[in-house]
């Protein structure tokens, strides 16, 4: 197994792809924590953003007013909205990148394989095959964890975020609708 190691770090392919790699994750660290930032900005903006709400004496109805101390608008909820969007741009961006991993291992593998039928003895067919089979492993490795990565942190804080903000929107929506028809019936 140590063997096997070495002849992946001595190759330049293999070092190509784990550089792209280890840049990739952390630019993806660092995008998962602005997008972590902006998540707690939004849960916090939805949570101080609060109805009163009271009792109408002559109809008995529970009435709801905006409580303007909290000092969060719909207005204010779109800009960090708008802010959360921007930051995951970059995340679908990196997203993207996740699938070059393996298709640079199979280029290497193919660049492998080229040498193998250059390769004039059994020790340069087994050192091309090393560079065949390695690319690929690494490759396929780091395609594994980014996804991984991907799946569990930054997908699932989006994914949560954009719930919350539909929540949002459908109560905004119902309010407007109440609104309206308080209005049209006057």
């Amino acid at each position: 197994m140590l063997n096997i190691l070495l002849k992946i770090f001595n190759d330049p392919f293999c070092w190509v792809i784990m550089l792209l790699g280890l840049i990739v994750l952390i630019l993806t660290a660092v995008n998962t924590n602005k997008i972590s930032s902006n998540k707690i900005r939004i849960e916090e903006l939805l949570k101080r953003r609060n109805m009163k709400y009271h009792t109408n004496k002559t109809t008995g109805e529970l009435e709801e007013t905006e409580d303007t101390d909290a000092a969060v608008t719909p207005d204010t909820i779109r800009e960090a909205e708008a802010k959360f969007n921007a930051v995951c741009s970059w995340h679908t961006v990196l997203s993207q990148l996740i699938p070059i991993f393996p298709l640079m291992g199979c280029l290497g593998t193919v660049f492998g394989l080229m040498q193998q039928v250059s390769a004039e003895g059994i020790e340069e067919m087994l050192n091309s095959l090393d560079v065949a089979l390695g690319t690929t492993l690494v490759g396929l490795f780091f395609a594994i964890i980014l996804k991984a990565i991907d799946a569990l942190f930054p997908s699932k804080m989006i994914n949560d975020t954009e719930v919350m903000l539909d929540d949002f929107d459908k109560k905004l929506d119902l309010r407007e609708d109440k609104v309206s028809v308080g209005e049209s019936s006057k």
